[in-house]
Parts: C-alpha cells; structure tokens; sequence
C-alpha cells in the first residue's frame, strides 16, 4: 500500500483535539462547565456525586424541574423478597450511562435541573404507612412543580406515585404501562393495594384513565388474573404481539390511544425476557428483549410525559450483575424521555452541581 502523503498526515493532525474540545459544542460546553462541579467520567473509583448518573443531591427544590427518588419497598410483593434494594443497586450501575443519549444526542443534565432527591424515608414498618410515605413525597414533589423519576422497589410503589400526582394535577392519566403481568387483580393476603393489583386500584380511586391506558409485553400463566384489563377496555398487548406486528405498531398504538393529554409511563424489568432480566421478582420467560423496550420508551417522545418509574429490580437475584446493567440503561431511556417532554413544553434550568 501506498504510504500516507505528509499532506494527508498534517490533515489528520488538524484534526486531533483535546481530551474534552469536541466539534459538538453543546457537548464541550457540557463538560466544560460539569467537570467543574464535580461530575467525573472516571467512574471506577470514588465519585463526588454518587447519585443517580451523577445528579447531585438535594432536597431544595427551588428551580428544579426533574426530581430521581428511590422507594425501597417490597413489603407487597407476590414472590421473594429483595426489590428494596433495587434503588441502591441503580445507582451503582448507572455509573456507567449518559450524560449523552446516544441517539437524540440530547443531555438531560442541559435540558432540565435534574436531582437525586434521595429515598422515601419510612415513618413505619407496615406496608400502608409507606404507600402514604410514597404519597406524602410524591405530593410536595408535584406542588413543588417537579416532573418525577421514581425508581423501585416493587412495582406497588407506583401507586402512592399515581395517587399524589392526580391529586395534584387534579386529574386522571393515561398510562403507557411496560411490563409481563397487568397488575390488575383482586385482593390478594389481604392487601388491597399489592404488586399485582395497582392498576385495578388506582383505575377504582379515579387515578388513571382505562381507555387511556396501554399495557405491553403481557404474557406467562397469571394471564387469567387479567379479566379487570380487558373489561375496563384497556388495550393489552401481548409479547408474542410484540414480535409478530414490531415494536413500530406498539408505538403507534400508543400515539394513537394515549393521545397528547397527560401521560405517566411505568416500567416493570420484569417486561424483560428471563434470560435477561432474572434479577427481578416475578421473571418470566418469552418476553420483551432490551432493545425492544427502548424502541418503545424511545418512540413515546412527542407525548406529554408527566412521570415515570421503573420497578422489580430484584438484585438478591441478580448473581452476576447482568439485571442491574440492563435496568440501568433503561433508567436512562426514561429520565431523558421525561427530559425532553419537559423541556419541550416549558423553560427549563440547567443541572448545577454545585
């Protein structure tokens, strides 16, 4: 082969930058003003801001529009303990995702104020009084006007989400609802509220909107439990649907039902095939793949996102770490879908980490 011309070679010489002097100026400007404050992309070690992708922790909510909280619960759980931990174990890995995404090539942390706001403290050890616990923050996170990112913990903690989030905006959402199971059964043990009845509540408590309501990846041998779903006129698609019609028409199903009105979108890991996902409570075989649910989160810009969550990281069961990794990087996918509702339908700070 021919040896590269000295003109060829100072060429690519010109274009040699610093570690940080990007082409991309909005991700220069980023970093330029991040790094400063703290945000390191070394994450092996020691990090300055441990939280969630690295937003800084605070309580003070003046001038913040997106709030990242953990509710470590798993007392209403139908299955094995250990969702309480999923908060922790999302943090740990979300060391290792963003700041950019990398397909709208938006910064969330440039988008929106965004803070780790921390965990839902308990005031009790019964599964009711941390539901209100869930609520009571939700609710001073909403009048506070800040869109929230809640991550579980099982998924009963999207209920407390749901009931402060209707009080406030004085409303009933539609839901984009991710997941193997409906979660609309009956009274289960005695708990009206569980894992697997919150959207059958939280439809009877006026919360949400059936007819607004998509529920996807559904599938495995609890679907007799799901009569509520169907009756109530919620659209249900299966996971074998998933695969047979493309995650193109799930995405249009959802424009189409969801409409531009308010929306919360919850996310059960448990959507994941179980050789993906057996790091979560209830795992389920013949299910969503990763890159489905993304194309899926990712297809949801353009609606009125209001909140999200993301449950049923289960991390006793997770030997390896694979669950956490994967749960990680959809975590991502929701904060910067929120971000861009968010921004596209109000001004907005930036992330200021100091």
């Amino acid at each position: 082969m021919t040896k590269v011309t000295s003109s060829q070679l100072q060429k690519y010489k010109d274009l040699d930058r610093a570690a940080f002097d990007f082409a991309n100026t909005t991700v220069s400007a980023f970093f330029e003003r991040a790094l400063a404050q703290g945000y390191n992309l070394d994450t092996n070690g020691f990090l300055q801001h441990p939280g969630f992708f690295q937003a800084p922790h605070r309580v003070d909510l003046a001038g913040v529009d997106i709030v990242m909280l953990g509710s470590p619960l798993d007392l209403g759980a139908i299955g094995l303990s250990g969702a309480r931990h999923g908060p922790k174990s999302i943090r740990e890995s979300s060391r290792n995702y963003g700041p950019v995404h990398d397909v709208t090539g938006n910064i969330p942390f440039e988008q929106c104020s965004i803070v780790d706001y921390g965990d839902v403290e308990w005031s009790a050890t019964d599964l009711q009084s941390r539901l209100d616990n869930i609520y009571t923050t939700c609710r001073q996170l909403a009048l506070a006007g800040c869109a929230t990112l809640n991550c579980g913990g099982e998924h009963t903690t999207s209920f407390g989400v749901l009931k402060a989030l209707s009080e406030v905006h004085d409303d009933s959402f539609g839901v984009i609802h991710i997941d193997a199971h409906c979660d609309t059964m009956a009274v289960w043990g005695g708990d009206t509220v569980n894992d697997g009845s919150i959207f059958r509540q939280a439809v009877l408590e006026g919360f949400i909107d059936p007819l607004r309501t998509v529920q996807v990846g559904i599938r495995g041998r609890a679907n007799f439990l799901w009569e509520f779903s169907h009756d109530t006129g919620m659209t249900v698609i299966s996971a074998d649907e998933v695969f047979e019609k493309g995650t193109q028409y799930v995405i249009d199903k959802i424009h189409d039902i969801v409409g531009q009105e308010k929306t919360y979108l919850s996310l059960d890991v448990d959507s994941l095939d179980s050789s993906y996902m057996m790091g979560t409570t209830g795992p389920e075989p013949f299910g969503l793949n990763p890159r489905q649910v993304r194309d899926i989160i990712l297809g949801a810009r353009g609606l009125h996102i209001i909140g999200a969550d993301m449950v049923e990281l289960n991390p006793l069961r997770d030997t390896d770490g694979q669950s956490s990794h994967v749960a990680a990087a959809l975590f991502f996918e929701l904060l910067c879908l929120l971000s861009d509702s968010r921004a596209a339908r109000q001004s907005c700070g930036t992330t200021q980490w100091s």
